[in-house]
């Protein structure tokens, strides 16, 4: 397959050059157009829509090219042989000659005037706009003869000027497209190894991308684009995940992503890494990992809160508070009773970049010194922490002297009383007196006087989701949802309606849609499930009972299936079944 090349040629000369030397590039479908500054840019749209492998030109058109399009760029160059024909034919002349040009042009001539004892004055320009004000001040000082490129000779005759063309020969351009085979042959094999490494990447379960710092997909393989339910043709993520701005921002800041800290992504239940890429330009890029599973080193995941909880709010009915008075503070309740949202209703119109939320998986001084990090490169941005009863009374301790020191806007959440955690000696005295009076306790969602409301909220807020348009509920369902115990709260609110929004086919959720009920319920305490070390057991009883709830929690996990739970307890079935019988 020949190389298609167009050569942009900045005067009539190298059109004709270029044409008389087809037969001897027997490699290349070489396309010829006539074009220097001025006309160049209109060019490109053309040139990129036609197929082209290479582009070759010189001087300033040349470096305007490489400037605007994304094709290899080869630059003609000026050889020795043709600035010692231009000084020859110049010596002769009895008149006072300057040479204007871009600097590739001056260096070369200055070097060779200098061997040659020619006494030429000259002046550097670096932009097509340039060209004018330097003729003018040439003409100024009695200049009679510019030399330069096709430009400024053009111009220079406008303004009374003689002007000498710099050319060039047939050894340059053959040099030209020397390097032009080069380079194609080059990038074709950089072409053959990236289509591999894609192939690669397209047959991994896990996602992976490269992104700009503008949120940009410079590669995305299948799975990524699956993971994050991008369309085919989606090119930019923070259109759908807007808050990856700030974890992209964050670890351009120095933020760790690939070893202790992952980013949890709540909508799609989705771990994100990043890593900064090398690139060859000034951009910075990222390398992304998605998948569904967290994780194995990840002891904090972080998540970027930006939206304001839009189906339901903890009001004046209750007398809480609607905003956050001052910091440190606590927000507390059962899992699922809304406290990230509580915090984002909260707190999101005083924190310009949105809610951090941090959840700690672990113990250790990676996970606290990662949390540091983070909070301080947020600047003014509000901090919710969960977990924090996992960290070391010594961890707690430098936790609460760094958010006090440094005025660190933070929200800890609790699944109980912080004063109740302290007795248990699982809050450090320390932690627990920054918090003061700043404590809010949630209520289940099943004890709140808004219930019904709720439920309405959360068809309306469904219905746009899911592109339905439910008009209402059935009494009789109505009533069983209402004398339903909401275990899993907000959360399971939510997945419950998800699936009766889903089955329904008429304009209302009619009695059917019950017997997606305990399925909904299961499904939400599932995805509640508590991460390891943080398992809510009273550990203030006999061993046999303790014993008892570790296996009832893990059977829950498994959906009551007594092999899989088995199997993670790390006993037999039978032994299981004897268990259980005993209880």
């Amino acid at each position: 397959m020949k190389i298609k090349a167009i050569v942009i040629a900045p005067y009539p000369g190298l059109f004709e050059l270029t044409l008389s030397l087809q037969n001897e590039l027997q490699e290349f479908e070489i396309v010829v157009e006539h074009g220097d500054l001025s006309r160049v840019l209109p060019l490109i749209g053309r040139i990129h829509s036609e197929g082209y492998d290479i582009i070759i030109s010189r001087g300033g058109t040349a470096k305007l090219l490489q400037k605007h399009s994304y094709l290899p760029v080869v630059e003609i160059p000026v050889s020795g042989f043709d600035i010692l024909r231009i000084l020859t034919l110049v010596q002769g002349y009895n008149a006072k000659c300057e040479m204007i040009g871009f600097p590739n042009i001056i260096e070369g001539f200055m070097s060779v005037s200098s061997l040659m004892e020619v006494d030429i004055s000259y002046t550097v320009i670096h932009q097509e706009q340039e060209v004018s004000a330097a003729l003018a001040d040439a003409k100024a000082r009695g200049i009679q003869v510019i030399i330069g490129d096709s430009i400024t000779v053009k111009i220079a005759a406008e303004s009374g000027l003689q002007g000498v063309l710099i050319t060039s020969g047939r050894e340059s351009l053959m040099e030209a497209f020397s390097r032009a085979g080069q380079l194609y042959k080059s990038a074709r094999k950089l072409k053959v190894k990236n289509e591999m490494y894609e192939a690669m990447l397209g047959k991994l379960e896990d996602g992976y991308a490269a992104v700009d710092q503008g949120g940009k997909l410079e590669f995305a393989n299948p799975s990524f684009k699956q993971l994050l339910r991008l369309p085919e043709t989606a090119d930019t993520l923070y259109t759908m995940y807007p808050g990856l701005r700030e974890m992209l921002r964050d670890a351009g800041r120095g933020a760790d992503f690939d070893t202790v800290t992952s980013v949890y992504e709540p909508e799609q239940g989705l771990y994100l890494q990043a890593q900064i890429l090398p690139a060859a330009d000034e951009r910075l890029l990222y390398m992304l990992h998605s998948s569904v599973d967290e994780p194995e080193r990840s002891g904090l995941a972080a998540s970027y809160l930006l939206t304001e909880a839009p189906y339901f709010s903890h009001r004046e009915d209750v007398g809480l508070e609607t905003d956050f008075q001052a910091y440190p503070a606590a927000v507390y309740g059962e899992k699922g009773s809304g406290r990230k949202r509580y915090v984002i209703n909260a707190a999101l119109s005083e924190s310009r970049d949105g809610i951090l939320h941090l959840n700690i998986r672990r113990s250790s001084e990676e996970v606290l010194k990662a949390m540091m990090e983070l909070m301080l490169y947020g600047g003014g941005r509000v901090t919710a922490i969960e977990g924090a009863e996992l960290l070391s009374a010594k961890q707690q301790r430098e936790l609460a002297e760094f958010i006090i020191k440094r005025k660190m806007k933070t929200v800890f959440l609790f699944d109980r009383d912080p004063e109740v955690l302290a007795a248990e000696d699982r809050l450090a005295g320390k932690l627990l007196r920054s918090l003061q009076d700043r404590r809010i306790p949630l209520p289940a969602l099943r004890d709140t006087p808004w219930l019904e409301r709720s439920i309405r909220a959360c068809l309306i807020w469904t219905n746009e989701r899911q592109g339905k348009q439910i008009a209402g509920i059935r009494s009789e369902v109505m009533e069983a949802l209402l004398a339903h115990p909401w275990q899993g709260n907000f959360t399971e609110l939510r997945t419950v309606m998800d699936l009766f929004v889903a089955a329904s086919t008429g304009p209302f959720i009619e009695p059917e849609a019950l017997a997606l009920l305990e399925e909904g319920s299961r499904k939400a305490r599932s995805g509640l499930d508590t991460v390891p070390g943080r398992e809510e057991l009273n550990l203030y009883q006999p061993l046999e009972d303790i014993e008892r709830d570790i296996i009832q929690t893990v059977l829950e996990q498994e959906n009551m299936n007594q092999s899989l739970a088995a199997k993670r307890l790390g006993i037999n079935r039978s032994t299981l079944w004897r268990k259980l019988k005993e209880d």
